[in-house]
């Protein structure tokens, strides 16, 4: 017995493993970021809570920078998998990419608030989240994860 081969993966189901690939990059980034620009981040800490001494401040800082890591390793995951897998067709991929990618925004939302510090960079990133989700759902890319069930 013969193995279908998938269908030719489509150009909308290539650029948007692409995207996840910039986003993944970003999930490596901005932890290494926090980490190297500890100073600002205790600063706007201290600004924000003006009733925690130093110790505090360093204290949150390095809960901040930890939780990141621990928080972008998984969007990472979230994000490399789905580069890994997307070629194969499986519909699961798309739903995790589609779930995932849509929460990654609603996480966005809370580093916005948390912190200034990214306020460039969140849009962009909430912008190929969507395009990567937008491109699974257009008909090509329907039609590619419908023929590989």
């Amino acid at each position: 017995m013969t193995a279908i081969a998938p269908p030719r993966e489509p150009v909308v189901v290539q650029v948007a493993r692409g995207l996840l690939g910039f986003v993944a990059v970003g999930h490596v980034v901005v932890p290494l970021v926090m980490w190297a620009r500890e100073a600002v981040l205790r600063n706007e800490i201290a600004v924000a809570h003006p009733e925690f001494g130093v110790g505090e401040v360093a204290r949150s800082a390095d809960v901040a920078v930890g939780a990141a890591v621990g928080f972008h390793v998984v969007l990472l995951v979230l994000c490399l998998v789905p580069v890994w897998k997307l070629g194969g067709g499986k519909p699961w991929v798309r739903r995790l990419v589609t779930v995932s990618k849509l929460l990654g925004l609603v996480f966005s939302m809370v580093s916005w608030s948390a912190s200034g510090m990214f306020h460039a960079v969140i849009p962009v990133v909430g912008v190929l989240q969507v395009a990567s989700v937008v491109l699974l759902w257009v008909p090509a890319g329907r039609k590619f994860f419908a023929g590989c069930r």
